[in-house]
């Protein structure tokens, strides 16, 4: 088990006490309880989903549908009552590089209008549809991807989902430009705020302040809006960050997780450095129970070595006991792989490398089976 020291004029600017040390990892117990007559909802999350060219050619010359690659995991999103994804890249018929249209030019890979490869991303948007067919509810669009065809790419996406009827956050149309970040959505009887967040574009420019920065003031000012609002029972930020390739968190990942989480926020579940990265409790000045995860690492990529063709469903149960907001039941995880060019779910008896893997970062006692019930998992009964 590895820990963190926060340096100190980070943890200072957000608020934090720059002394404390933070254990990672390992497995966590969450004190909420399931109880007759409470709400209780389950979520689960995956990383980055990044359709690299190898797996989109294999797409085009097989079913045109990109859920081949991830169909074996659809059991475990239909787990739980609601499955957020991060998109990383845009979604935009028929624009290039370069911010040509050139119209609907069919469901084909050119490495011109739709690429995944040379840094550079953006997909046919029948992968929304495909997405949200196979159970995905939300996705967060906020990725260092995002701009690769421009503001003009955003647009393409955000009014392909609108079109699918597949929710969004952490971006936003640039004639909207008074349109929140966040997305409010009623979960088995609980008001869920997302925000979805990026660190960086890769040095695009967003002129018309399409995508949130997870380190400008505005995201601290939403979260503690949402938070304080009677309507609202939790808020779950979505951030890209951290360093690429590295299996622990950074100091300014750790400080902002913490100070989104002070701020009022009851979960921080991170993407971007395409590896795992460790899970934590954190109990606030508060008193309140939070739950991190760092990064999820590669949900669909083309990726070598087991840290980035591993990954998990992450899930989270919240339970609102009586008034006040919403506190979190337990959390749990179920490994994935991809082996060739489909994704798949893996049991206490799968593939070792990996179960030893997730292990490391979350512990054996969140390892939920695909044969599992989730719920059962997620909810404790009140004593």
């Amino acid at each position: 088990m590895k820990s963190i020291i926060i340096k100190k004029s980070l943890a200072v600017m957000l608020g934090i006490f720059p002394s404390v040390v933070f254990a990672l990892g390992g497995d966590l117990q969450f004190n909420g309880r399931c109880g007759p007559g409470q709400h209780f909802a389950s979520i689960s999350f995956v990383g980055d989903i990044l359709i690299h060219k190898l797996l989109y050619v294999n797409v085009v010359a097989e079913t045109k549908d990109f859920s081949q690659i991830w169909r074996g995991i659809n059991p475990m999103f239909s787990k739980a009552n609601f499955s957020v994804a991060n998109l990383e890249g845009p979604a935009a018929l028929g624009i290039d590089a370069q911010g040509r249209d050139w119209g609907d030019v069919g469901f084909i890979y050119d490495d011109k209008i739709y690429s995944g490869t040379h840094f550079s991303f953006n997909y046919h948007p029948r992968i929304l549809s495909d997405l949200k067919h196979s159970g995905i509810d939300l996705l967060t669009l906020a990725n260092n991807h995002i701009l690769d065809r421009g503001w003009i790419g955003i647009d393409r996406t955000m009014t392909a989902a609108r079109t699918v009827g597949i929710q969004v956050t952490g971006a936003r149309h640039s004639q909207d430009r008074n349109d929140p970040f966040y997305r409010v959505v009623n979960i088995q009887g609980l008001n869920i705020a997302f925000i979805g967040c990026t660190e960086m574009t890769n040095g695009r420019p967003d002129n018309k302040a399409q995508v949130m920065n997870c380190y400008k003031s505005g995201l601290m000012d939403t979260i503690k809006t949402l938070s304080a609002r009677s309507d609202i029972d939790a808020v779950i930020v979505y951030p890209h960050w951290g360093d690429e390739y590295q299996q622990t968190p950074n100091s300014r990942q750790v400080s902002a997780a913490k100070s989104f989480l002070e701020a009022g926020a009851v979960a921080v579940v991170g993407s971007h450095p395409h590896v795992l990265q460790p899970w934590e409790k954190y109990v606030t000045s508060d008193g309140r129970e939070t739950f991190i995860v760092y990064s999820l690492g590669n949900f669909v990529a083309a990726q070598k070595d087991v840290e980035r063709k591993a990954s998990a469903v992450m899930y989270m149960g919240l339970t609102k006991p009586g008034q006040g907001k919403a506190v979190i039941s337990g959390v749990a995880y179920t490994p994935t792989v991809r082996s060739g060019y489909k994704i798949y779910p893996v049991g206490a008896n799968g593939d070792k490398s990996v179960l030893k893997y997730l292990g490391r970062h979350y512990g054996q006692s969140g390892l939920l089976n695909p044969e599992e019930s989730l719920s059962l998992k997620l909810c404790r009964s009140l004593p």
